[in-house]
């Protein structure tokens, strides 16, 4: 781990060179670098990037470093621009010459998205609809590195722009979010934790959110792309009402049993659902076993023939287990595999929302329904 190097958010980027334009407009000089405080309470030193100073704006750009961290937004440029939101002083006739700025207000510095930054067209996250995807803390730090410039100007407006952000976003959980344009400026910390997993659960986490905003009564948790693609191919279901959850199985199911769902349906290959059963709750394979054994034990419970038990212990993967099942006439027997994930999934919530479990083979076709997704499906009257 000691090769391992921190890095700095989208969000600190921001706030960075929104400072060093904040000073540019001060001072007559943009300056090369910038020393910012984030709320973790470590100082960054920000080289300052593409510096453009004119006598009512200033722009200016810090570049991504996402450290040791796997981020698609790493070395990507980050633009402020400072421009003045109202009259300069001097023509203000409420303001002297020289007078103190008032208390400042929120009101009066106006933080907006630019290119590349994207647009909240969805309730539930943490900033309301069409407003740019800035999120809180961010804003606090772009509203406190600004803040000196009311002494020049009694409003400005700050825009964040991230040239190449819209196609950035595409492999975020942006789209998923209803965040439509661009990428967001996040950070709580303003730190990047090297190959930390709290970006991924802050995205499963906010699709949840925006899930429930919505109204859906249940929610539809898939390990990844298999499941999404067999969820629509299967049922007709809204994107967001359909969550990806990746490995965090256990982290997922609890955070979703926190926001009030009615229901919880798990779907996915059970080659990952299978996992719950050993009470891994951790699905990776590098903390995981291979399911085949989990399997293998509760189709021996259900009768299945020796014959073919044999056939499936060597099996060496879980999706030759199913194509044996289905070559046999015997796929049935995974709906009682679904039938014991629920009632795990069950017993880890304390049985205090509905579960329901659908499994899928890789070719999208359902393999195996649970108690409880049969019940679901019966309700949604498509198949």
């Amino acid at each position: 781990m000691s090769n391992l190097r921190y890095g700095y958010t989208t969000g600190s980027c921001a706030a960075g060179a929104t400072l060093a334009a904040t000073q540019g407009l001060l001072t007559g000089t943009i300056p090369d670098r910038v020393e910012l405080l984030t709320p973790s309470g470590v100082s960054l030193s920000l080289e300052i990037l593409e510096k453009s100073l004119a006598r009512d704006s200033a722009s200016c750009a810090v570049r991504k470093d996402a450290g040791s961290d796997p981020d698609v937004t790493h070395g990507c440029l980050v633009f402020a621009r400072i421009a003045p939101h109202y009259p300069p002083c001097h023509s203000d006739p409420e303001r002297r010459e020289g007078e103190e700025s008032p208390q400042p207000s929120k009101e009066k510095i106006l933080i907006d998205g630019g290119e590349g930054v994207g647009r909240v067209t969805k309730p539930g996250l943490r900033v309301p609809p069409g407003q740019a995807a800035i999120n809180p803390v961010p804003r606090d730090m772009i509203h406190s590195a600004a803040t000196p410039l009311l002494k020049k100007w009694r409003g400005l407006k700050v825009t964040i722009s991230v040239p190449g952000g819209e196609e950035l976003a595409k492999k975020t959980f942006n789209p998923r979010l209803g965040i439509l344009g661009g990428i967001s400026i996040i950070g709580t910390t303003g730190i990047v934790r090297p190959m930390s997993q709290e970006a991924l659960k802050d995205s499963i986490t906010a699709c949840l959110d925006v899930a429930r905003a919505l109204g859906h009564e249940t929610t539809v948790l898939v390990p990844g792309n298999l499941g999404e693609r067999a969820c629509r191919r299967n049922f007709k279901l809204p994107q967001e009402q359909v969550v990806e959850m990746g490995n965090f199985l256990g982290f997922t199911l609890v955070e979703a049993a926190k926001r009030g769902f009615r229901r919880i349906i798990l779907a996915g290959h059970p080659g990952k659902l299978a996992k719950l059963l050993r009470g891994d709750l951790d699905t990776h394979s590098l903390k995981s076993a291979p399911a085949m054994d989990i399997i293998n034990k509760i189709l021996k419970e259900e009768g299945l023939e020796e014959e073919a038990l044999r056939t499936l212990d060597n099996s060496l993967t879980v999706e030759g287990i199913l194509q044996e099942l289905k070559s046999r006439g015997k796929l049935e027997l995974m709906d009682c595999v679904a039938d014991r994930i629920e009632s795990e999934a069950e017993t880890l919530l304390q049985r205090k929302t509905e579960m329901g479990v659908i499994l899928f083979d890789m070719e999208l076709g359902i393999a195996g329904l649970s108690k409880g997704a049969k019940k679901w499906q019966e309700g949604l009257g498509t198949r």
